[in-house]
């Protein structure tokens, strides 16, 4: 249990555990600015993606796409799986969001539970 905190070049690490769940939130920075976040958090079992955020001004500028790229690396070191809904918010219609997980390696869920998955199996460097 505890909180683990790293720098890995321009990216933040937060993992976090405690008796109900585990997270963690990788963010890119710029100096003092955050230009792009994500995170991810376990539940019944599984790691779920919780979001992906990047701010108005800094978005189509690649900043997600490294931000999921470092979280894609860290799931993939960790043997993890990951599950995610398809929910827009940003710039991105569903059908767009949907066709740039999936240039990130995720696939159509045969689980039922969540409509999308990227398996670090098949995934691995």
């Amino acid at each position: 249990m505890g909180q683990r905190i790293r720098k890995e070049g321009k990216f933040l690490i937060i993992e976090e555990n405690n008796w109900i769940n585990s997270t963690c939130e990788i963010s890119l920075c710029d100096g003092e600015n955050c230009l792009a976040r994500s995170k991810i958090s376990t539940a019944c079992g599984k790691w779920i993606f919780d979001h992906i955020f990047v701010a108005e001004e800094h978005r189509a500028k690649g900043y997600g796409s490294e931000v999921l790229n470092k979280l894609t690396d860290y799931l993939d070191q960790n043997r993890l799986d990951l599950y995610a809904y398809i929910h827009s918010t940003g710039s991105l219609d569903d059908r767009q969001l949907l066709a740039w997980y999936k240039r990130h390696g995720f696939m159509e869920s045969s689980d039922g539970s969540y409509p999308l998955v990227r398996s670090y199996r098949n995934n691995s460097i």
